[in-house]
């Protein structure tokens, strides 16, 4: 065989792309109504500077996430940057490393860069 034949033995891309998509959005979800529902209970504490750094760092997988729906590559490596940023910054700021179920953030990030691993060869960028 030569170098250059397919054998078509390589997973298609669209289900790590589409699983990647709607865990993104379920996760956004959830953490929104997290949000709200944390807004609008009695006695708030009033927000810490720690929680900038927090909320910063979930901004960047976010975006990520919104990023990875047209580039995956880009969108996955922003995504797995986000939440080490999280983990750093939770670990920097209250000294105790932040629970491993926040670890499923990174999920969509691990899918997105397996869907553009899985991509019929082209630009790296495209």
């Amino acid at each position: 065989m030569f170098a250059s034949a397919k054998l078509g033995l390589s997973p298609r891309p669209y289900p790590f792309r589409w699983t990647a998509r709607v865990s993104a959005v379920i996760l956004f979800a959830m953490w929104l109504v997290y949000m709200v529902a944390d807004m609008l209970r009695p006695g708030i504490e009033p927000i810490r500077l720690n929680m900038y750094g927090q909320a910063a760092a979930l901004a960047i997988v976010f975006a990520g996430y919104a990023v990875g729906w047209r580039q995956e590559l880009v969108g996955g490596i922003v995504v797995i940057v986000g939440v080490l940023a999280f983990f750093s910054v939770v670990l920097a700021t209250t000294g105790v490393v932040p629970q491993l179920a926040m670890l499923l953030f990174a999920a969509p990030g691990a899918l997105y860069l397996l869907a553009w691993h899985y991509e019929e060869p082209r630009g790296l960028w495209q």
